[in-house]
């Protein structure tokens, strides 16, 4: 079977989960072509997406005389489906800076229409695409010039702030993967889709892969408790509200450090509050690093915490990869009862949680933790095997190849 990746960025820092998906897939015997919409982004690739470089494609930018020939290819070959396709993304809702989102789309569409002239002749059986938004909008144009069906994964970024083409793309589909049970009663009460069209596969991580490096993490010492949060600096993620209960932890004189992994604008925001509380002795930030150096803090921190909230926009965590990887090891949880979260990070069980936003409860949860280690190693054990029974990347790849043969 061949089937044909289509997503706005590859390789994406922030997004391995993607290219953890498509080696997984390949190693089941699935042919799979990568096609990025843009181009990469300017970081370094992980080495995992570094990898997979050679099955990448990617579209061709309005300047090229490429990208005009397909359009004039399908406007002469196809030219009711073409115009019919860009007529009803074009009509798809504006919530927010129109002429934004119009210029956007209009792009992804000529793109999109490159891609299908590019893989007219590939017997492509599938296009799959994650993110129910622009690159979901791309497979769906592809699917339809050449008469294929497709499938998309729905996160989180694309239900809760750029929703814009759920109902196009979700609607649309063969099929809707989506990451969490939350996100599925999310996309059925919206009117999408019957719920029997959306099917939940995690997000999964390499737990061999993980479990290689050096084992679980290392065991506490006798010094403060270590916690570790991994996310972007940017809104959703709550790191502010971490600082705060980090304050209160130091006001109730509780030895700890807290080491913050991830990078983006609310940096020098996050630098100052930990000045201004005082805290520059005990909170870092060491920016974004590579995986394999995320994997080694989990095993050097006794906490794993992520204050999620729900942004200004909308926008929120789904079940973050990084929360699996660190319950894969071991550590754990601490977080709060936004999306999808509370499946993983199941209270008194795998972890513990907080209301999102309360930075007093984050710390209680936080301070329960550091004053048991006994109830640390519990909790520990129990995250460790539950991400082993459900968020492995080879199981739920399993479930995703066996959705796609059912497709085609």
């Amino acid at each position: 079977m061949r089937v044909a990746y289509l997503l706005l960025h590859f390789p994406f820092l922030t997004e391995t989960f993607v290219a953890e998906e498509i080696k997984a897939v390949r190693d089941l015997g699935v042919d799979v072509q990568i096609i990025s919409l843009l181009e990469a982004a300017p970081r370094p690739p992980q080495q995992l997406s570094r990898t997979l470089l050679p099955y990448c494609w990617y579209a061709p930018g309005l300047a090229s005389p490429q990208l005009w020939w397909a359009q004039c290819y399908f406007l002469l070959t196809r030219g009711g489906a073409y115009l019919a396709l860009l007529w009803r993304l074009l009509r798809c809702p504006y919530p927010t800076n129109p002429l934004s989102l119009f210029a956007k789309r209009l792009v992804i569409f000529l793109k999109a229409v490159a891609v299908a002239h590019h893989l007219r002749h590939h017997n492509v059986d599938l296009f799959h695409s994650h993110f129910a938004w622009l690159s979901g909008a791309a497979a769906w144009v592809c699917a339809r010039l050449l008469k294929a069906p497709f499938t998309v994964t729905t996160h989180a970024y694309d239900l809760f702030a750029k929703d814009d083409l759920l109902a196009l793309v979700a609607g649309e589909a063969s099929q809707v993967v989506t990451i969490s049970e939350f996100n599925r009663q999310f996309i059925a009460q919206r009117g999408v889709r019957a719920p029997d069209g959306i099917s939940v596969i995690r997000c999964g991580v390499d737990l061999e892969q993980i479990a290689g490096v050096n084992g679980d993490h290392a065991p506490a010492n006798a010094g403060p408790v270590r916690i570790l949060s991994v996310g972007s600096l940017v809104p959703k993620k709550g790191h502010r509200d971490l600082v705060a209960a980090c304050r209160i932890l130091k006001e109730r004189s509780i030895p700890f450090r807290c080491t913050i992994i991830g990078g983006g604008g609310d940096e020098s925001g996050l630098r100052s509050l930990i000045a201004q509380f005082d805290l520059t002795g005990e909170i870092s930030l060491r920016g974004a690093l590579p995986n394999h150096e995320i994997i080694q803090a989990y095993r050097e921190h006794d906490i794993f915490a992520l204050a999620s909230v729900v942004a200004p926009n909308g926008d929120r965590d789904g079940i973050p990869v990084v929360m699996m990887e660190a319950g894969a090891l071991g550590l754990p949880l601490v977080s709060t009862h936004v999306s999808g979260i509370p499946e993983l990070v199941q209270h008194g069980r795998t972890g513990l949680l907080a209301p999102a936003g309360d930075a007093a409860a984050l710390a209680d949860a936080l301070a329960t933790l550091a004053g048991d280690p006994a109830l640390r190693q519990r909790l520990g054990q129990a995250a460790n095997a539950l991400v082993s029974a459900e968020y492995g990347i080879t199981l739920n790849a399993q479930r995703l190849v066996a959705l796609f043969r059912q497709v085609k």
